[in-house]
């Protein structure tokens, strides 16, 4: 009898469970996010990858190694300006932009339309 009871308490557990719609994914929300806003976490995290596969980097070379939130390294100050540039571009030009999966989700123009996998964008080398 326990066992009955035991597999109809799992039972309905499971199917209870089975009938609710999956969690969305959390947003990015801290203040410390100052122009990667409106993700949620994971594209926030695959946003961050394209860009140091854009530019040839790891994370610290921005980041200062356990404080991500620091400013103090001025290379993360540049890649800001430069994210409101492309923001601003893709705004202007490509505002019917519709990412699919892989590519980013700010819009067309990129960090690898002009720095192509090097720090420096092309057109400066």
């Amino acid at each position: 009898m326990k066992l009955v009871v035991a597999c109809s308490i799992v039972c309905a557990s499971i199917v209870v469970s089975a009938q609710q719609p999956p969690a969305a994914p959390a947003m990015v929300d801290s203040p410390t996010v100052k122009v990667l806003t409106g993700l949620t976490v994971p594209e926030f995290e695959a946003e961050m990858q394209l860009m140091t596969q854009a530019l040839g980097l790891s994370c610290g070379s921005c980041h200062a190694r356990g404080n991500f939130a620091s400013d103090a390294n001025p290379r993360k100050l540049a890649a800001r300006r430069m994210i409101e540039m492309t923001k601003g571009l893709n705004a202007q030009f490509f505002a019917d932009y519709k990412p699919v999966e892989g590519q980013s989700r700010l819009g067309r123009v990129t960090c690898f339309t002009c720095h192509q996998g090097d720090t420096r964008p092309k057109t400066q080398q």
